[in-house]
């Protein structure tokens, strides 16, 4: 079983289950969206911890050598659904960049 593989499933589930415990990101962790971008672990959770806590729909994991690719969808407050992308980079079994696709 690859180690990113469970580190970027259990992410999610910290996401979802509002669970910090289970997130092994780096404290230098770069993090990059459309809306946002953070150099810290500290500042990226500061901001968007808020989130924590919803579902993320429909996942399918890719992993190969230090990245994961998550495609997922979420519900948005309207009713519509956002389909996201996000590619893991991992350091010493942590992930240490976040990179977010989607349409604003």
């Amino acid at each position: 079983m690859n180690n990113n593989l469970t580190i970027a499933e259990h992410y999610y589930r910290g996401w979802e289950n509002s669970d910090k415990g289970l997130l092994k990101i780096s404290p230098d962790l770069k993090f990059k969206s459309p809306d946002a971008e953070y150099h810290s672990s500290e500042d990226f959770l500061k901001e968007c911890w808020q989130y924590s806590g919803m579902k993320m729909n429909n996942k399918i994991f890719l992993s190969g050598g230090d990245h994961v690719c998550v495609k997922y969808e979420f519900s948005m407050p309207d009713g519509s659904v956002k389909p996201c992308v996000e590619w893991l980079t991992f350091k010493k079994g942590m992930i240490s960049e976040i990179l977010v696709f989607y349409n604003k």
